[in-house]
């Protein structure tokens, strides 16, 4: 019987064979979506910074003076909405920002439909009636479809998308592993870790494949793994369970239900509530706060929600708090819990997003996030030429060489 070899006559051993086959071929089968994903994710990074210079409704001029309460801002912007709807309305939300953000409430003209009042937050002047996205909104509404679904139906692409980052994941593990040589000298450490500029384009385009791809690795895991939460709620829930050994929360899936209020009570004890509870979250939270969200009851048990972002450019740490809608008294909730006030393994999974847009420690992450995303769209692009140029004859009709290295396992065309 002839003995099984663990290695072929390049002095590949199995497993570097069987990781070579699963980088190339799993990158080819998920290529296209990868670029798209990474691409719209490099769009997504500034979006803040865009919608800052293409709206201006949403600034003010900071003064040094406190916010009118909501009963003003909601009175003049009744006013106005009636004016402009020809009826009286209905508002489901006030929101506040920093000392430089106007604030707006928000009404429901018809079912499913939501328009927003901007007001300057010190004398209630309305700024701004937005019935519909801005240019800015509406096309980061379709990088959103593109990175979260491919521009495909929802049911079809978040699969589609989810499943390829897993793949994307699997390649660069397997090529790191690839990347990393037999031996360690200075002509390796060259070819690791720098760009020969001065090579031909075959050199170059190797080269940007497998060292920015080396540079790029930990934040594009990071940014990846981070995303495919928004995918699969197996895959959500079981990150959770990782990190927090419970599972209480979700991700872009169904979340859980909120305290009601008491329906034995039909009477309000408060002419202004939306007052009283402004004035009590100020009480509790001094200083400015990066926004405070307070939402009406529409049903016959809903209570008021109230949600308290302490910064403003993050989402890890805002928590909500429920008042009944009769009484004000505070309804205990999960969701009422401070940032402070959780674990270690909590606090990384309410950061998930944060840290997926990289908006985790603001502008310096914000553009690491960009070029790491910038990189992975790169490398199927980069890693497509490396595939289809392999011993392709040159022009004198010999066959170029078969490595990228002076070790025999990387069949890399690169003269």
């Amino acid at each position: 019987m002839t003995p099984h070899k663990s290695s072929d006559k390049s002095g590949r051993s199995l497993f570097r064979r069987i990781n070579e086959w699963l980088h190339l071929w799993l990158g080819l089968a998920s290529g296209i979506v990868v670029f798209v994903v990474c691409l719209t994710a490099a769009l997504w990074v500034f979006r803040y910074e865009v919608w800052y210079f293409t709206e201006p409704y949403q600034r003010v001029e900071a003064q040094n003076k406190p916010f009118l309460p909501p009963s003003v801002l909601i009175a003049k912007a009744a006013a106005f909405a009636e004016s402009r709807e020809g009826k009286a309305v209905v508002f489901t939300a006030i929101t506040y920002g920093t000392s430089q953000k106007s604030a707006f409430v928000t009404y429901k003209p018809g079912e499913g439909k939501f328009y927003s009042i901007y007001l300057n937050p010190y004398d209630g002047k309305v700024i701004y009636h937005k019935t519909g996205p801005s240019k800015a909104e509406a096309f980061f509404i379709f990088v959103r479809s593109g990175h979260r679904f491919f521009f495909l139906p929802q049911k079809i692409g978040s699969p589609l998308v989810g499943a390829s980052c897993i793949i994307f994941v699997i390649t660069l593990i397997t090529g790191l592993i690839w990347w990393y040589p037999k031996k360690w000298s200075k002509s390796t450490r060259d070819k690791s870790f720098k760009i020969k500029w001065n090579g031909n384009w075959k050199r170059v385009n190797l080269d940007l494949h497998n060292v920015l791809g080396f540079y790029a690795f930990l934040v594009a895991i990071a940014l990846t793994i981070s995303g495919i939460v928004y995918s699969f709620e197996w895959f959500d829930k079981g990150y959770q369970w990782l990190l927090t050994g419970k599972v209480t929360a979700s991700h872009g899936h169904s979340a859980g239900e909120h305290p009601h209020s008491d329906t034995t009570i039909t009477r309000a004890l408060y002419d202004q509530p939306a007052d009283i509870l402004w004035q009590r979250i100020r009480t509790d939270h001094p200083g400015e706060l990066g926004r405070l969200n307070i939402i009406f009851p529409e049903e016959a048990n809903d209570p008021f929600e109230v949600a308290v972002n302490p910064e403003d450019g993050t989402i890890y740490k805002p928590f909500n708090r429920f008042f009944d809608r009769h009484t004000l008294t505070e309804l205990p909730s999960e969701e009422s819990r401070k940032f402070e006030e959780m674990t270690a393994g909590e606090k990384l999974y309410a950061m998930n997003f944060d840290i997926h847009v990289g908006q985790i420690y603001g502008l310096p992450t914000r553009i690491l996030a960009f070029f790491a995303s910038l990189i992975g769209a790169s490398l199927p692009v980069t890693g497509f030429i490396i595939w289809w140029f392999r011993g392709k004859k040159s022009k004198t009709g010999k066959k170029r060489k078969t490595s990228g290295r002076p070790e025999p396992e990387n069949p890399i065309s690169v003269d």
